[in-house]
C-alpha cells in the first residue's frame, strides 16, 4: 500500500470553525484601519531573495525559504515590510508623503514550530512612509493598542525599546560589520530571559574564542584598547625573527606577519564583543515601567557617555500613549529589546499578553525603519515605521464569547427522485437569495436517507420536493425537531422558514 503523504511538520490544516473566526478577525481589524487612512494593499509571496538581505543577515538567512530555480535566487515572503518597501518604490514613489498601508497574509519560516508559532502563519499589519518621525511612532503605537481594545483583549503588556543606545555603543567600538550586526542580532536573545543571556555568551565564545597566547603577546607589545593601530608588520617581523622563525622568504614573512595581524584583531574584535554584551547587560537590567526608570537609564547613558535624545523621545512617547488610554503599569520600558531583524534605526516595541496558565505570548511588534527604503533600492532615505500582528496567537487570546461561531446550515431540499432534483436547485437558490443557508441532498438515496442525513448533521428544517410539490409549485417542509409537516408555496419560500425559526435562529439568518 502506498504511503500517506502527510501534512509537513510546523504547519497546519485551517479547519471551517477557525477559518470563520480568522476571516472574521482579519475583517475587524481592516475594517479599523481603513477608518484610519490604511489602503489595503497585498505583495506576492514569492519575491527576489535580494529584497530580503537587508531584512535578515546571514545568521538568520538560514531560517528562509530560499532557493535557486532557472538562474534566479528567489524567498518565500518571511514577513511584509521589505514587500512593501518594494511595492512603495515600484509604484507610490511620485506621489506625495505621507502614505499609508495595511495588509494581510502568509508568511513562512524555516522556525522550529512551537505553541501558536508555525512556519506558515497570518500577519496582519501597517506601514507608514513618511510623516513626522514622532508623530508617526505614536500613531503606529496607538493603533495598535487600539486594534487589541476592539478584540477584546485589554491586559497586556507594551514593551517600549529604542535601537539607537545599543547600536549608538556598538558603534563607538569600531567592530567589523559581521561583528556589529552579530551583537544588535542577539538583543532579542539577551532582552528574554537568563538562558538568553547564556546562550548569546556562548555564541559569540564559539565564533570569537580566547586565543591565550596572543592576550599575553599583545598585552606586552601594546595596551589592548590600541593592539590593532599600534602594532605594525615591520615590529611583529622583528618580533617573530627574535624568536628563531625561519621564513625561507619574504613572501612566506608577509603571510606569517599578516596572518599574526588577522588574529590579533579577531582577538580585539573579541575583547570589543565582551564589553559591548556586558553594557547590553546592563541596559536590561534597568528595564521597568516609567516614570521611575527613567533617571536609572538616564544615569546608565551618561556614565557610558552616550546620547540621551532617544531616552528623551521615549518619556515623549510614553506621555502619548498614557493620555490615549494605555495604563502606565501596563507599559515597560526595554532599552535592550531587539526584534529579530537588522533594519529597525529608532523605536522597538512589542506587545504581550498571557495565556490563562501563564503562557507569555508575543502578539505584536514593530517598530522605525528609516534606512530600509535605501537598502531595497530607494536613491534616498524615507522615514517609515510599522507593524505586525501575528493572527494565530491573536486569536487564541481574543475571549470566547465574542468570536462568530460557525454559520450552520438551516435547512436541506430532499429531492424525492433524480427527476426533482432541478426543481430542488431552484428552491435552494430562492432560499438563498433571501440569505438563508440552504443545502440541497445530492445523495440520491431518497427521502428517507435525507431525512437522517439533515437530523445527524443537526439541520432544523427538511425541504421535501416531490413530483406533486414541483407540478404545484409548493415544497414540503418538515420540522425536524417537532415532526410537523407543511405546505408552501415557492413564492413564500423565504419569508415562510424565517417565520418558523425561533428569535436566535432567525437572528442567524439575518
Amino acid at each position: 500500500m502506498k504511503k500517506r503523504v502527510e501534512r509537513l511538520r510546523g504547519m497546519y490544516d485551517l479547519l471551517p470553525e477557525v477559518y470563520q473566526q480568522q476571516q472574521w478577525v482579519s475583517e475587524k481589524v481592516s475594517k479599523l484601519l481603513e477608518h484610519a487612512g490604511y489602503a489595503h494593499v497585498d505583495s506576492p509571496v514569492l519575491e527576489h531573495s535580494d529584497l530580503f538581505h537587508a531584512s535578515f543577515g546571514q545568521e538568520l538567512w538560514q531560517n528562509l525559504y530560499a532557493f535557486r530555480i532557472h538562474q534566479r535566487d528567489l524567498c518565500l515572503r518571511p514577513e511584509y515590510t521589505a514587500s512593501i518597501c518594494r511595492l512603495y518604490l515600484d509604484h507610490y514613489q511620485q506621489q506625495g508623503l505621507p502614505q499609508r498601508f495595511q495588509y494581510a497574509g502568509p508568511i513562512f519560516r524555516y522556525e522550529a514550530p512551537g505553541r501558536s508559532r508555525y512556519r506558515q502563519h497570518t500577519q496582519l499589519g501597517i506601514e507608514i512612509f513618511g510623516g513626522q518621525p514622532a508623530a508617526a511612532d505614536a500613531e503606529m503605537i496607538q493603533l495598535a493598542c487600539e486594534v487589541l481594545h476592539d478584540l477584546g483583549i485589554s491586559r497586556y503588556r507594551l514593551e517600549l525599546g529604542h535601537v539607537g543606545v545599543a547600536s549608538g555603543f556598538i558603534n563607538r567600538l569600531h567592530l567589523d560589520d559581521h561583528a556589529a550586526r552579530l551583537l544588535l542580532g542577539l538583543m532579542e536573545q539577551i532582552s528574554r530571559s537568563e538562558e538568553g543571556e547564556r546562550l548569546a555568551q556562548e555564541r559569540l565564545e564559539r565564533l570569537y574564542p580566547a586565543d591565550q597566547a596572543l592576550n599575553k603577546m599583545a598585552s606586552e607589545v601594546s595596551p589592548p584598547a590600541t593592539v590593532l593601530s599600534g602594532v605594525d608588520a615591520r615590529y611583529i617581523s622583528s618580533l617573530l625573527s627574535g624568536i628563531s622563525i625561519s621564513f625561507g622568504d619574504d613572501d612566506v614573512r608577509r603571510e606569517v606577519v599578516e596572518r599574526f595581524l588577522w588574529k590579533m584583531g579577531r582577538n580585539e574584535q573579541r575583547r570589543q564583543i565582551l564589553n559591548a554584551l556586558e553594557f547590553l547587560r546592563e541596559l536590561h537590567a534597568v528595564s521597568g515601567p516609567p516614570p521611575a526608570v527613567f533617571e536609572a537609564v538616564a544615569e546608565l547613558l551618561e556614565r557610558y557617555g552616550l546620547d540621551t535624545s532617544p531616552l528623551n523621545e521615549l518619556r515623549q512617547l510614553v506621555a502619548v500613549v498614557e493620555q490615549c488610554g494605555v495604563p502606565s503599569e501596563q507599559i515597560l520600558l526595554n532599552l535592550s529589546l531587539g526584534r529579530g531583524v537588522s533594519y529597525y534605526t529608532g523605536l522597538v516595541f512589542e506587545i504581550h499578553a498571557q495565556e490563562a496558565d501563564g503562557f507569555d505570548a508575543q502578539l505584536c511588534g514593530g517598530g522605525r525603519y528609516d534606512r530600509l527604503m535605501r537598502a531595497v533600492g530607494s536613491s534616498r532615505d524615507i522615514a517609515a515605521c510599522g507593524f505586525a500582528i501575528g493572527l494565530e496567537r491573536l486569536l487564541a487570546h481574543i475571549p470566547q464569547a465574542t468570536l462568530p461561531v460557525l454559520n450552520q446550515t438551516q435547512a436541506l431540499v430532499i429531492p424525492v427522485s433524480a427527476n426533482e432534483f432541478p426543481y430542488a436547485l431552484r428552491v435552494a437558490r430562492a432560499a438563498r437569495e433571501a440569505g438563508q443557508p440552504v443545502e440541497v441532498d445530492i445523495s440520491g438515496h431518497g427521502v428517507g436517507a435525507g431525512l437522517k442525513q439533515a437530523v445527524k448533521k443537526q439541520i432544523l428544517l427538511a425541504l421535501i420536493v416531490g413530483e406533486d410539490e414541483a407540478r404545484q409549485n409548493e415544497v414540503t417542509v418538515r420540522n425536524l425537531e417537532t415532526s410537523v409537516e407543511w405546505r408552501l408555496p415557492f413564492g413564500e419560500l423565504a419569508n415562510g422558514l424565517v417565520a418558523d425559526f425561533g428569535e436566535e435562529q432567525k437572528e442567524q439568518l439575518v
